[in-house]
């Protein structure tokens, strides 16, 4: 399916009409495996999303503590967030850090809302998950839930920068202007949230992803 990520934000039962001057809430989910840093993706989005004016909510829906295991959170910003959770079948974005986690969590995206997935299987090392089995049609599943699904070659574009762990932030790069935030507030937040001497890199992942998604078609239709 091809579409803007931004397609449907607009159209949504519980938006305010725009008089009102009240910001709808966007619901986000993160969903990664121990280690790829999803944690440090959620700080700095909500980071951008507070230096941007909004009210932000973050939890921590589920994780375990030893690397390699689920990691999933959340964040909700907008105007009048009263609560962390977000219920099944109502993120607009689900930004997942390899591929079985956007098919274990593609539920919690409503009809219309979309996923951003970085292209990569990792073989679970948590004896519990080691039986579930790779989807490989996770754009059938996508399109049987109403959901606009995006690859994203983040790991590969992370080792050409030379870090692995760059994937995240080129994740947030090409999601960041869709979820109209200032380029400034999102500099800012990372500068803030990651250690200083890797703030260069961070930027460069951050830009690197951002400049993927404008090449793509489905995120400039």
């Amino acid at each position: 399916m091809s579409q803007d990520l931004t397609n449907g934000a607009a159209e949504r039962a519980d938006v305010v009409p725009e008089e009102s001057a009240i910001r709808p809430v966007i619901n986000v989910v993160l969903a990664g495996v121990g280690g790829q840093g999803s944690v440090l993706a959620t700080r700095i989005l909500a980071r951008a999303a507070a230096l941007a004016g909004h009210e932000v909510v973050t939890s921590e829906v589920h994780g375990m503590s030893q690397r390699g295991g689920t990691v999933v959170t959340t964040v909700r910003y907008g105007d009048e967030v009263l609560a962390p959770a977000i219920p099944e079948g109502q993120a607009d974005f689900l930004v997942a850090f390899e591929r079985l986690e956007a098919a274990r969590h593609l539920a919690l995206v409503r009809p219309g809302g979309a996923a951003l997935v970085n292209d990569q299987r990792i073989a679970p090392s948590i004896e519990a998950l080691k039986h579930a089995a790779y989807p490989d049609d996770l754009q059938a599943r996508a399109d049987t839930a109403g959901v606009v699904i995006h690859l994203c070659p983040a790991l590969r574009m992370a080792r050409e920068l030379g870090n692995d762990k760059l994937s995240s932030t080129v994740l947030l790069g090409a999601l960041a202007n869709q979820l109209l935030i200032d380029g400034e507030h999102w500099r800012q937040a990372v500068r803030e949230s990651v250690p200083p001497r890797t703030v260069e890199a961070n930027e460069a992942a951050f830009a690197s992803g951002s400049e993927w998604a404008v090449e793509r078609p489905t995120f400039s239709s």
